[in-house]
């Protein structure tokens, strides 16, 4: 059996050095609220070591990019969350639409270690 698409999305911010956390306190409610969405299936945040003010999101979905676009980026939590980040910015977020094929997927249980289990 063929595995289910998903929408991958990754999601890079250019954020001042300076105003790092203030780019992580705007955004924490909505990593939560996307998190607590039943499409949603990961939610994950990275943060290059080296550039302190580079940031990828990684979101996996089980619906389509159309869905995304048209159901999820118009809840409410997104325009706060855009008139708080926007000023943290160093230029503008870039967003990259994949499918997830499934193969080659492969992790181990210290992968999910300090992340927490949705439902």
């Amino acid at each position: 059996m063929a595995p289910t698409k998903q929408l991958t999305i990754f999601v890079t911010f250019y954020i001042k050095p300076s105003m790092v956390e203030e780019f992580k306190i705007a955004h924490r409610p909505v990593w939560a609220a996307c998190a607590a969405e039943p499409e949603c299936i990961l939610f994950d945040v990275f943060r290059d070591p080296e550039q302190p003010g580079y940031f990828r999101f990684i979101e996996v979905w089980n619906e389509s990019r159309e869905w995304f676009e048209t159901k999820q980026l118009t809840k409410p939590y997104y325009t706060i969350l855009w008139e708080k980040s926007k000023p943290t910015w160093e230029k503008d977020m870039v967003i990259e639409w994949f499918e997830r094929e499934g193969e080659g997927c492969s992790y181990r249980k210290q992968y999910l270690d300090g992340g927490k289990l949705m439902n």
